[in-house]
């Protein structure tokens, strides 16, 4: 990793993160009684766990109130931001998160996936995608990961965040 891009990563406080297709493969699973259900990396979990300890802010950005995304951000004890009542969308959504929390945009990074998050990904200070992302949206970010979305990709960002502010990768 260059200089300017540590940098980038050094400033973190906040990571936002879209869910399906970052946190997920993309696929999502309907059984005959209509019940949903996604796949989701534990390793990812672990990540966010270590930067929750090492103060960093963490949550799920989602337009559409989604009782699987909600349900996996309860698991992980990080808040979900959903706008579907407010009729926010996604960046609307993002810049209350920045202004309530008195961050700055360079103290941000978002993941996303698909052209719905490239709004967002502009606005962040560190743009992420997977290695499964729309070109679109990898055109657009600093970091492409390794991995590719719900295979450890928000394990890979989380140990370079905290590389980059010299923190420990410990529980």
């Amino acid at each position: 990793m260059d200089a300017a891009l540590k940098a980038k990563f050094a400033k973190i406080k906040l990571l936002a993160t879209d869910f399906d297709g970052v946190m997920t493969d993309g696929f999502l699973y309907v059984d005959e009684n209509g019940k949903e259900s996604v796949r989701c990396s534990r390793k990812d979990g672990l990540g966010i766990e270590l930067l929750k300890k090492n103060g960093l802010m963490v949550g799920v950005l989602s337009k559409e109130k989604n009782f699987v995304v909600a349900a996996r951000c309860q698991k992980l004890n990080i808040p979900v931001w959903q706008g579907i009542e407010s009729g926010e969308g996604k960046l609307e959504i993002l810049r209350r998160i920045v202004a309530e929390n008195n961050l700055s945009q360079s103290e941000v990074a978002y993941i996303g996936d698909d052209i719905n998050d490239l709004l967002c990904l502009k606005y962040a200070g560190l743009a992420l995608t997977v290695a499964d992302g729309h070109p679109l949206v990898k055109a657009s970010a600093n970091y492409v990961s390794k991995a590719n979305g719900g295979q450890h990709a928000v394990r890979e960002i989380a140990e370079m965040i905290l590389m980059a502010k010299d923190a420990k990768l410990d529980v």
